[in-house]
């Protein structure tokens, strides 16, 4: 099965709807509501297109972060079970143990919590020194 990224499922849903923006501004046009139809559909179009690209990006970049986190906890825990990544529960456990975890987009910084003691800081996937 092919694998979309987010921006050219966007950039599709964007040219659909740009369509329908067409069908309808060319009805007013033919219902002579309106001059012209071939330019708001163009204008639409590129907004549109634009927001729905934008928004993919977005969701693309979320994406890899969660999958970069997984990918991190994996390769430096052994047995991890009952993986989490939701908004208010982002645990894990490994072997006897259940870890919690946070990440700082802003510093690309992973925390990995055993109880309320910190077990393990990542920079971009590297374990740092404790």
């Amino acid at each position: 099965m092919m694998d979309l990224s987010f921006v050219v499922i966007g950039i599709i849903s964007g040219l659909i709807l740009t369509f329908f923006v067409g069908v309808i501004c060319y009805k007013s046009y033919d219902n002579l509501m309106c001059n012209h139809w071939i330019p708001q559909t163009i204008i639409s179009g590129l907004i549109i297109i634009s927001i729905t690209a934008c928004m993919g990006k977005i969701d693309d970049t979320n994406m890899s972060i969660k999958k970069s986190i997984k990918n991190t906890i994996t390769a430096n825990y052994d047995n991890v079970l009952d993986y989490h990544n939701y908004k208010d529960n982002k645990t894990f456990v490994s072997g006897d143990s259940k870890y919690t975890f946070d990440y700082d987009k802003s510093t690309e910084t992973l925390i990995v919590f055993k109880g309320s003691d910190v077990d393990a800081i990542f920079v971009d996937g590297i374990k740092q020194k404790n």
